[in-house]
């Protein structure tokens, strides 16, 4: 019982931490069109939507993609990008024009609430992982499944989503000390009776 709690407290962390890792450096997991330009994180997703809805001051969004920000140009062997001119590296700087896909945006509401899920819980997980992170992927799944399935949207799913879903749900405690268990008990009969 100990050995099944001290597993899954272990298994917890490494999920959780890997789930706020993939977030807050913003690995892409999907494609889909916010605004004007086309978003492949949670944290893009969300930018776009409070840089152009102007409801949290802009240094905030920027303190959030900006260590995203810094993962990107070293992955592309560029210079590191200015604070100041962080919404021209994502191209931000046009969303405030009136955008033709404001249906493309109400049709995205599965995937903006789930990407809300997946940063809240993301940061939550530093003090205690949550059922939200788990929630926030399958509303993600959901949200592009239905755009890709019904209405031939260009969206597009990466496989890193699904490493973002499985440690999301690694991440829940219980869930993996009750698979522990669960394992446990049904290869010990198998090994008595050898």
């Amino acid at each position: 019982m100990a050995v099944s709690k001290k597993w899954a407290s272990t298994i917890s962390v490494v999920a959780s931490s890997l789930f706020a890792f993939i977030i807050v450096f913003q690995i892409p997991l999907f494609r889909v069109a916010c605004r004007n330009k086309t978003c492949e994180s949670p944290l893009e997703v969300i930018s776009s939507q409070l840089v152009e809805s102007e409801l949290v001051p802009s240094p905030l969004v920027k303190t959030l993609l900006y260590p995203g920000a810094i993962a990107k140009s070293l992955l592309r062997g560029s210079p590191l990008p200015s604070y100041h001119n962080l919404f021209h590296f994502y191209h931000f700087d046009h969303l405030n024009t009136p955008s033709s896909s404001s249906d493309d945006d109400i049709r995205h509401l599965e995937v903006f609430a789930g990407c809300c899920l997946c940063l809240l819980g993301a940061l939550l997980s530093i003090f205690k992982p949550r059922r939200l992170t788990f929630i926030g992927t399958l509303l993600i799944y959901w949200g592009l499944l239905r755009d890709i399935l019904l209405f031939n949207s260009s969206a597009r799913v990466y496989p890193t989503l699904f490493l973002a879903s499985l440690s999301s749900f690694l991440s829940i405690r219980s869930d993996v000390r009750k698979i522990i268990q669960c394992c446990s008990s049904t290869s010990k009969p198998l090994s008595k009776s050898l």
